[in-house]
């Protein structure tokens, strides 16, 4: 099977690339309404079923067990009905992290933090993947967008 995954302006490196499934409906049972943002950490959506990845918006408080990194936009349900859910997530090597917008700087050679979305930042929840902790190697901006060169185990 095809995967979407390819590195991202010259600056990402995947190592290894998993496919999982985003979940339509949320949480508390909201029909169609996960969305999963391209290039942000996301986690095991254990409600939907075996193999399902979402943001961490969707929990109570921000994963800290995140399962990888999402490649490419998935939209909602509602807005792209007839749209395959699959997911590639790339879970090792040099991946590019989506930084949230108008935060404080993020250090280099720190552990990557993220938000409710999946985004790095400065403070939040710090995360781990298969028991290793993702280090913020270089902060890139590349055309108005600015990313975190993370290196995962």
């Amino acid at each position: 099977m095809a995967t979407n995954a390819a590195p991202i302006y010259g600056k990402q490196y995947i190592r290894y690339a998993e496919t999982w499934e985003a979940p339509t409906n949320d949480q508390a049972g909201n029909v169609g309404v996960v969305e999963v943002g391209e290039l942000r950490c996301v986690s095991y959506a254990t409600w939907a079923g075996p193999n399902y990845a979402a943001p961490g918006i969707y929990f109570t408080t921000p994963p800290l067990n995140i399962c990888g990194v999402n490649q490419a936009y998935m939209p909602t349900a509602l807005a792209q009905p007839y749209t395959a859910r699959q997911l590639t997530v790339a879970t090792s090597g040099l991946l590019l992290v989506e930084v949230a917008p108008g935060g404080p700087a993020i250090g280099l050679n720190t552990p990557l933090q993220i938000n409710t979305l999946g985004q790095a930042v400065a403070s939040g929840a710090p995360v781990s993947l298969d028991g290793t902790t993702p280090t913020i190697r270089e902060l890139v901006n590349i055309g108005g967008r600015e990313l975190a060169l993370v290196s995962f185990a």
